[in-house]
C-alpha cells in the first residue's frame, strides 16, 4: 500500500504508476496474474455510476419545478439552459487551481446549477412581468430586465463565492474542489447571466 504526499496530484501520480507498472512488471508477471488498483480510483468506479444517476435525477426535478414555475415548456428551457453557463466558470477555476474533475466536483457543479438557474428565474420573472403587465416591448423589457436585476444577482453570487472561501484557502482535499466549482462558477457565471440571458429573451420572444 502507498500513499501520496500532502501536495501531490493524485490522477497524474496513478497515471504515472499505471505506466511504469505496464511497462516494466506486467510483461513480466506469470500467466493468470492480473493487477488491480484500489484507492480513489476503485472508491469512484463503485460511486460514480450511482453518482451519475442522481445527478441525472436531480436536473430533471430542477426542470420540473421551472415548468411549474413558468407554466410554459420555452420558458422553462430557456432558464434551464443557463445551466449550461456553470461550467465556464468552474472549468476556469478548476484549471486555475490545478485541480482534478472528481466526484465532489460534479456534487458541487449541481449546486451550482440551481443558483444560476436561480438567478435566471429572478431575471425572466421581471422580464415577463414588463412585457405582460406593462406592455413593454420585448427587447426593452429583456434588457430592462438586465439592468434592474444585477444588482440583486450581483449580491447573490458575490455571497456565494465568498463564503466558500474557507473551504479553498484551506486546501482540503475534499472541500476545495467544492469551493472552487462555486466560487468562481458563480461569479463568471454572473456575468454570462446579465448580459447573454437578456438577449436570449429577446430572440426568443420577439415578435
Amino acid at each position: 500500500m502507498a500513499d501520496l504526499k500532502w501536495d501531490a496530484n493524485v490522477n497524474k501520480t496513478l497515471t504515472d504508476v499505471k505506466q511504469y507498472i505496464h511497462a516494466s512488471i506486467i510483461p513480466s508477471l506469470p500467466a493468470g496474474i492480473e493487477i488491480g488498483y484500489g484507492g480513489e480510483e476503485e472508491q469512484n468506479n463503485e460511486i460514480v455510476p450511482d453518482l451519475v444517476k442522481s445527478v441525472i435525477i436531480a436536473i430533471f426535478i430542477i426542470f420540473l419545478i421551472l415548468v411549474f414555475h413558468f407554466g410554459r415548456l420555452n420558458m422553462a428551457l430557456l432558464v434551464f439552459s443557463s445551466a449550461t453557463l456553470t461550467l465556464f466558470g468552474a472549468a476556469f477555476g478548476l484549471w486555475v487551481l490545478g485541480l482534478d474533475v472528481s466526484v465532489t466536483t460534479m456534487l458541487a457543479v449541481v449546486s451550482l446549477i440551481g443558483i444560476v438557474v436561480r438567478n435566471g428565474i429572478i431575471m425572466f420573472d421581471y422580464a415577463d412581468k414588463l412585457r405582460t403587465k406593462q406592455n413593454m416591448p420585448v427587447r426593452e423589457a429583456a434588457f430592462e430586465a438586465g439592468k434592474r436585476r444585477l444588482r440583486p444577482i450581483f449580491l447573490t453570487s458575490a455571497a456565494a463565492s465568498m463564503g466558500v472561501l474557507p473551504m479553498i484557502i484551506s486546501k482540503d482535499l475534499l472541500w476545495m474542489p467544492v469551493g472552487t466549482v462555486i466560487c468562481f462558477g458563480t461569479l463568471i457565471s454572473m456575468l454570462f447571466v446579465v448580459t447573454t440571458l437578456p438577449v436570449a429573451y429577446w430572440l426568443i420572444f420577439r415578435e
